[in-house]
């Protein structure tokens, strides 16, 4: 009886975690919550139970992500995106490493790439890095320099300078996967395809599966805080009431045992 009450108790430490992670997160940009998911455990039938399944508690499995879409939070940022539907932009690492979020608050550094908030190139449809040049020269051999950045909703990347010439540097790269919940999340926001999530499909925002990008806004967390402070209040409930029940039948253990 006494294994069966510490699952109770397991499991409800578990879900106390993981809703604690998801309120830790509930201003991350992209950010996207997770559930805990359970399973019931049974004893083996013997010959005179037949046909009756004998609990033996429950066994936590995995955290179970929701991918569902986060409100828009508008910023008028032109580096600020957001993803309107399926997709996640493309981030390399100084090591060459690629991983995959839905964090589109972005910046340009000293050399003009486009970087994700924690200083990743970010890529294009072609896997290069989206770079923009602080100056070029048009037409006339003047020296122009950059006065405005515009990324429309398909990803081209417009950059415009002081002279009113303009040019597309490239196009924000967008990948799509055959089953996103099973991607390895790895921090920061990130995740790393797993066998079961399929590999990476590249290519670029409205085409098929792909969703648009919106220019000037930010994807907010999908974590409700007010949903989340609900089902922390049941988990501890549970945690408290599991926490009861071990304590009287150690004590009856111990009357017994005399």
């Amino acid at each position: 009886m006494i294994n069966t009450i510490r699952t109770g108790l397991d499991a409800s430490n578990k879900e106390i975690s993981t809703i604690s992670h998801n309120l830790a997160n509930g201003s991350t940009i992209g950010f996207k919550r997770s559930s805990a998911g359970f399973t019931d455990m049974y004893s083996e039938q013997v010959a005179l139970r037949d046909n009756l399944d004998i609990g033996v508690g429950t066994r936590y499995v995995s955290a179970q992500r929701n991918h569902q879409q986060g409100s828009f939070i508008q910023t008028n940022g032109a580096l600020d995106l957001a993803i309107n539907g399926s997709g996640y932009f493309l981030a390399q690492a100084k090591d060459g490493t690629i991983s995959f979020t839905r964090d589109g608050s972005l910046s340009m550094d000293s050399e003009g790439h486009i970087i994700s908030s924690d200083g990743q190139f970010i890529l294009s449809e072609a896997q290069t890095p989206l770079k923009i040049p602080f100056k070029v020269k048009n037409q006339d051999n003047q020296i122009e320099s950059l006065a405005e950045v515009r990324i429309n909703e398909s990803g081209a990347v417009n950059s415009i300078y002081s002279n009113g010439s303009s040019a597309v540097v490239g196009i924000v790269g967008m990948a799509i996967f055959a089953n996103e919940t099973a991607l390895k999340e790895i921090g920061m926001n990130q995740y790393s395809p797993t066998p079961m999530s399929g590999a990476a499909k590249i290519g670029r925002a409205g085409e098929a599966s792909y969703g648009r990008i919106q220019s000037g806004a930010l994807e907010a967390s999908n974590t409700d805080a007010t949903s989340e402070m609900a089902k922390m209040i049941k988990a501890q409930q549970a945690f408290s009431g599991s926490s009861r029940m071990l304590q009287a039948e150690a004590d009856i253990t111990k009357r017994l045992m005399g």
